[in-house]
C-alpha cells in the first residue's frame, strides 16, 4: 500500500516549523508504519469496476508491538460487497494476511525513517460464492522510507507481491442443497485460465501539514503487471503492462490516539476496456490501544 508521514505536531514559539513525534500512517488504510498497538477499520468504495459493479471493501486490521516498539505482528481480513448491475448483489470474504514489521535501530527523534515489512496471504477458499482474493498463498514484502522538512514530508515505497502457490480457481457446486462442509468440488476447467505473476509495486507521496491536526497529501502509484498477481489468459491479454493511479486526500487527528483519513483515487488508464475501476474513495479510522510511539 501507499504511505505518508502523519505527525502529531505543534508550533514551537514563533517558528512555523512542525516538530515530529515520529508517527507514520498509511493514507489509504490508516495503518501505522512504525510498530504500534492499535486497530484500524478501512472502508473502500470502488466505482464502476470491470464487472459492471460498485465494490465496497471493509477491512479490519490489528497490530501489536514488542521489543521496545522495534518489532510488530499484525493481521487483517477484508470483506467485499458487490453492488452489481443486472444481477443480484453479492458479498465475499477476502484474502486474510498475517505480517511482521521491523524498524531499524535508528534515532527515533530524527526527521527520517526506514521500515521493513513482510506478510503472508492465506488461501481465501475454493468456493468463489463465499470467498474472493484467490485460493493460493501469497507473500508480500515492502521497504518504506521518507523524511520531513519544515511543514512538508516525502515518502517512497518499493515492494511487491509474490504468489507462493498455484491453486486454480475452482468453484463448488451451487444450489445443490448439500451443506457447505460436505460439498464435492466441481470439475476443474479443461484448460487453465490463470497464470500467477510476481507483482512489483512502487509509490511516492508528498504531504503538507497545514495545521497540527490537519494535513493534505498527493501521490502516485505504479504497479506491474496491470491486473496484479492473477492473470486471466481469456480476459487480460489486451491489458496494458502496468497500472498507475493518482491520489489526493487529507488526514485529521482527533487526538494523540485517534486518526481519520479520507482519500480520492483515480486510475490514469481511462479507457473503459482497460480500467480496473473508474475511481475510488477510501476512508480509514485508527485507534491506538497502547502508548504513542
Amino acid at each position: 500500500m501507499l504511505f505518508f508521514l502523519d505527525l502529531e505536531a505543534h508550533h514551537t514559539g514563533s517558528s512555523d516549523s512542525f516538530v515530529s513525534t515520529s508517527r507514520f500512517v498509511d493514507p489509504f488504510t490508516g495503518k501505522r508504519e512504525k510498530p504500534a498497538t492499535y486497530v484500524v477499520l478501512t472502508q473502500d468504495y470502488y466505482q464502476s469496476t470491470r464487472e459492471n459493479s460498485n465494490q465496497y471493501t471493509t477491512t479490519g486490521f490489528v497490530e501489536t508491538n514488542f521489543f521496545d516498539g522495534r518489532f510488530a505482528i499484525n493481521a487483517s481480513v477484508p470483506w467485499n460487497y458487490y453492488e452489481q448491475r443486472n444481477r443480484q448483489d453479492a458479498a465475499r470474504i477476502g484474502k486474510p494476511y498475517v505480517g511482521v514489521k521491523y524498524q531499524p535501530f535508528f534515532d527515533l527523534s530524527k526527521p527520517y525513517f526506514v521500515v521493513f515489512q513482510g506478510s503472508v496471504g492465506f488461501p481465501s477458499g475454493p468456493d468463489t460464492d463465499r470467498f474472493t482474493g484467490g485460493d493460493f498463498y501469497a507473500g508480500s514484502a515492502n521497504l518504506t522510507f521518507g523524511f520531513m522538512w519544515n511543514q512538508f514530508s516525502w515518502v517512497g515505497k518499493m515492494g511487491g507481491i509474490r504468489p507462493l502457490s498455484r491453486n486454480q480457481p475452482n468453484n463448488l457446486q451451487d444450489n445443490d442443497g448439500i451443506p457447505y462442509p460436505t460439498r464435492l468440488p466441481s470439475q476443474k476447467p479443461p484448460d487453465p485460465r490463470y497464470e500467477y505473476l510476481n507483482s512489483f509495486i512502487t509509490s511516492t507521496y508528498i504531504t503538507y501539514y497545514w495545521k497540527p491536526q490537519i494535513s493534505f497529501f498527493a501521490g502516485i502509484l505504479y504497479r506491474n503487471p496491470y491486473n496484479g498477481v492473477e492473470f486471466d489468459k481469456n480476459r487480460d491479454t489486451k491489458n496494458p503492462n502496468y497500472f498507475t493511479e493518482g491520489s489526493l486526500g487529507f488526514s485529521y487527528n482527533f487526538s494523540e490516539k485517534y486518526n481519520l483519513n479520507l482519500v480520492y483515487r483515480v486510475p490514469t488508464q481511462r479507457d473503459t476496456e482497460f480500467r480496473l475501476y473508474y475511481s475510488a474513495i477510501t476512508m480509514a479510522f485508527s485507534m491506538e490501544l497502547g502508548s504513542s510511539d
